[in-house]
């Protein structure tokens, strides 16, 4: 399958929230910034990330013309990512802990990697054909 235009724009954020962890942990750059700050640029990014398509993220799987529900495996591992990252998020910007902002970046890496290999993998599904009218 080909890779979309949100693909790239998730590619994007992932990679500056990256950037920024990275550059906080090692003190490279934003050394005035705390845990706490860093990790709302890190969740806000991956905020931004999920809903690059809000369109998208508002079929239910199976329920539309179209749509295919994802695998069972990969639809268990992002709940559980998703759920990781969320819960990290919200613990490193209130307790400011620096072993949960790493482990909402890993978390948040790891949902990109998941979905970006499916995108990958997955063959385009093709639109179903119209069905015939019913004559009466």
């Amino acid at each position: 399958m080909r890779f979309s235009i949100r693909d790239g724009v998730a590619t994007v954020l992932v990679a500056a929230a990256t950037v920024v962890y990275a550059l906080w942990a090692t003190g490279a750059a934003l050394g005035g910034w705390s845990a706490r700050e860093t990790a709302a640029v890190v969740f806000a990014l991956g905020f931004v990330t999920c809903v690059t398509d809000q369109k998208q993220m508002a079929v239910v799987y199976g329920a539309a013309p179209g749509i295919r529900r994802p695998p069972a495996a990969y639809a268990v591992l992002a709940s559980l990512l998703g759920a990781a990252a969320l819960a990290a998020g919200i613990t490193a910007m209130i307790t400011a802990s620096t072993a949960m902002l790493a482990a909402l970046t890993a978390a948040m890496v790891g949902l990109w990697a998941v979905a970006t290999a499916r995108h990958a993998l997955t063959p385009a599904t093709s639109q179903p054909a119209e069905r015939p009218a019913k004559t009466a």
